[in-house]
């Protein structure tokens, strides 16, 4: 494949916008294997079908890096089975199957959907055929809510069963009132989604109910009954949030950190550091210019600054879904770039004390190569101790630089909103010039800009998590026998690149486990065994020997940096990629089924352009089925539209389904070249209520992170 052209260099760790949450250090079940090709359905087929009707079938086929599709085929104990109709479709596209004229003997057609790759794997599903007059019956894919607050949308699909004309359903809503919201489009074939839009005012009752009736019979229908409550009175309580996003704009990577306070509702002060390949600044955040507000589905955060390079005019805003009354992940809505991230109710800004794990990543502005640093800085009062620091520096333009000291550092007081500046000074003998990094603290976490004019010159955003008691008592012990998830960002030799997975570390030295490598040319799951790692007292532990079972002739390494409460920050550590990104000891397991808030970052595959993107928003998951919006902004590939290089979409539906036989997670919705295109991730759990997903198909490369807001949870 002949590399395409993409639209600046990667940003530094989508991973950013995950919890940094405290658990205990138990490893739970391995995640399900993906190394292999699968194929599934991307939506049931019907239990049942009328003679002489028709179905839209599609199937989905993950980890075949040739493209090739499936065939289709229909069986049954007669001669007269159905037709499907093309017998052989590219993976996402659709087949229809048109049920016999006449009643087979058995009642019952198996249809099956074999990949073109390997012919060995394949799904089935069966159909009883019924006789027309059997009856049409009208029913829900998925159970509706019970309750959802004004202006929130929802996504609806009914399936019509014994419709020998196929024709569909009406949509209706009522209540006791004239105010019960809409439903769009009004009339929908079946399996297809319809929108609901609540009122902006709860009704009087406060309850409607939806209906899907059949279009052939108005004498079938299903309905349900919905709560509509109102939206909540504070959005935010008062209090300082620490925010951060990392993206992409039209200057290549850039980063967005800071802290605001709300008072009595509002944005009553704060202050931000940016950074992006040609600008950087501190600026002042204006309350007059600055507020929140209610989109039904997501929250708007809008900043404003006094800087025009920034932002549109100097106002960011910002999209973001609730995960608990103290946290929120969030996505910019604008057409200054596309970057995700999280905002954090600041629990404390204490000055840093002791170890802390850190990793950035971003652009070496010097050369244009990706940039990864990661390690354990130790800090003294406002000195570093430098005998108990350690760095890794992996350059994309040839430099890979391991276990380097350095010869001073410092870090200042925190100020009121608990930034803080980093300097430090690395050895002589690394050749490696003076590093500046803006922070801001919350709790046991610092979120890291590089400030602009240091001596390193480069464009790095990241995070460091502290140590705190743990400090300098690292062994082999810290990780023996845990599972650790993972996720990175950053590049190798063909592009952008994103990958994900699990480190399963034995107490003999060695680690195996899972990794989903996408970089577009090579998109595929992987097993591994046989690594070695070694840990040190600072909590460094060193990976090799990574040998990903679905790539020719490479062995990857990587660095992770503990923080000995269940997370790490990590960097690739060889010299054919460049990323960084955050892990977490795998602990808790459990079914997936709730409410949760969705962020996601990557970049599509356009057709002349890869195009960055990020997206957040509210999903509900049930019986393994995907329903939920997201607010998304993706590059425009009309690069001469200079006026709007990013366009944004509000509540874009994301729908998709769960498979727990190949550990993919079927989503649509998420690539704004065609929303109706499915793509496939794979899926990584770290504990009850978080799961971080790596895109493993052509369509493009995507890092997704699910945290249940069913109940509130205290993150840091």
């Amino acid at each position: 494949m002949t590399r395409r052209k993409f639209i600046g260099l990667i940003s530094a760790t989508a991973l950013a916008l995950m919890a940094v949450a405290c658990s205990s250090s138990s490893s739970g079940p391995n995640p399900p294997p993906n190394e292999l090709i699968s194929v599934a359905f991307l939506n049931p087929p019907p239990t049942s079908l009328s003679t002489g009707a028709s179905v839209g079938l599609v199937a989905i086929v993950s980890n075949d890096s040739a493209g090739n599709g499936v065939t289709w085929s229909v069986t049954c104990g007669g001669s007269s089975c159905g037709t499907i109709s093309p017998s052989s479709t590219g993976s996402g596209a659709t087949a229809t199957y048109t049920a016999p004229s006449a009643m087979p003997s058995p009642a019952t057609v198996t249809i099956t959907t074999a990949s073109v790759t390997d012919t060995t794997k394949s799904v089935s599903a069966a159909i009883s055929i019924t006789s027309a007059s059997t009856g049409i019956s009208v029913s829900f894919a998925s159970q509706l809510p019970s309750s959802m607050v004004v202006n929130t949308k929802m996504s609806l699909t009914a399936v019509v069963t014994n419709d020998p004309k196929n024709a569909g359903v009406t949509w209706s809503v009522t209540c006791g009132s004239s105010q019960c919201g809409s439903i769009s489009p009004t009339s929908t074939a079946s399996n297809s989604p319809a929108t609901y839009t609540a009122p902006a005012a709860v009704p009087s009752p406060a309850t409607i109910t939806v209906t899907a009736t059949s279009v052939t019979d108005n004498t079938k229908s299903a309905s349900a009954t919905i709560t509509i409550t109102a939206a909540p009175a504070t959005i935010l309580s008062d209090g300082t949030y620490v925010f951060h996003l990392s993206g992409q704009d039209n200057n290549q990577s850039y980063f967005l950190g800071g802290a605001f306070t709300v008072t009595k509702g509002e944005i009553s002060a704060g202050e931000q550091d940016f950074s992006d390949a040609s600008l950087g600044s501190t600026d002042t955040l204006v309350p007059s210019s600055s507020s929140i507000s209610s989109t039904g589905e997501n929250i708007q955060i809008v900043l404003g600054t006094a800087n025009s390079q920034i932002g549109v005019n100097g106002v960011e805003t910002l999209r973001a879904s609730r995960v608990s009354s103290t946290r929120l992940l969030v996505s910019e809505f604008d057409s200054f770039g596309a970057a995700t991230g999280s905002i954090d109710l600041q629990t404390s800004a204490a000055a840093p004390s002791g170890g802390y794990a850190f990793s950035v990543n971003g652009i070496n502005t010097n050369d244009n190569y990706q940039l990864a640093i990661g390690g354990v800085l130790n800090f003294s009062g406002t000195e570093l101790s430098i005998s108990n620091s350690v760095f890794d520096l992996n350059d994309g333009g040839g430099t890979t630089l391991l276990g380097q000291s350095f010869s001073s550092g410092s870090i200042s007081s925190p100020d009121s909103f608990g930034r803080v500046t980093i300097g430090l000074t690395p050895s002589a003998s690394g050749q490696v010039s003076g590093i500046t990094f803006s922070g801001y603290i919350n709790g046991t976490t610092i979120q890291l800009i590089e400030s602009v004019g240091d001596g390193l010159n480069a464009d790095l955003g990241g995070t460091a998590l502290a140590q705190g008691t743990n400090t300098g008592t690292f062994n082999a012990q810290s990780v023996s026998g845990q599972t650790y998830i993972h996720g990175s960002i950053g590049q190798d030799t063909n592009g952008p690149l994103i990958m994900g997975g699990a480190f399963i570390f034995a107490s003999n030295g060695t680690a195996s486990g899972l990794l989903a490598f996408n970089d577009l040319d090579n998109n595929t799951g992987n097993s591994f065994s046989n690594a070695s790692y070694q840990v040190s007292p600072t909590g460094r532990v060193v990976i090799t020997n990574v040998v990903p079972s679905n790539l020719s002739n490479i062995a990857l390494s990587f660095v992770l940096y503990l923080d000995g409460n269940g997370n790490a920050m990590i960097m690739g550590s060889d010299n054919i990629e460049q990323t960084s990104g955050l892990a977490y000891a795998q602990n808790g397991l459990a079914d997936y089924e709730g409410t949760y808030a969705v962020a996601i970052q990557g970049f599509l595959n356009g057709q002349q352009y890869i195009q960055p993107y990020g997206a957040a928003g509210p999903a509900t998951i049930s019986n393994d089925t995907f329903n939920g919006y997201t607010d998304y902004t993706s590059q425009n590939p009309n690069l001469q539209k200079l006026t709007t290089p990013f366009d944004t979409y509000a509540s874009t539906p994301l729908t998709g389904l769960e498979d727990t036989s190949t550990g993919l997670l079927h989503l649509t919705g998420l690539n704004s070249n065609s929303f109706e295109q499915p793509g496939a991730f794979g899926y990584y759990p770290i504990d009850a209520n978080r799961v971080l997903a790596v895109e493993v198909d052509g369509n493009g490369i995507g890092l997704l992170m699910l945290e249940n807001s069913s109940q509130s949870q205290s993150q840091q």
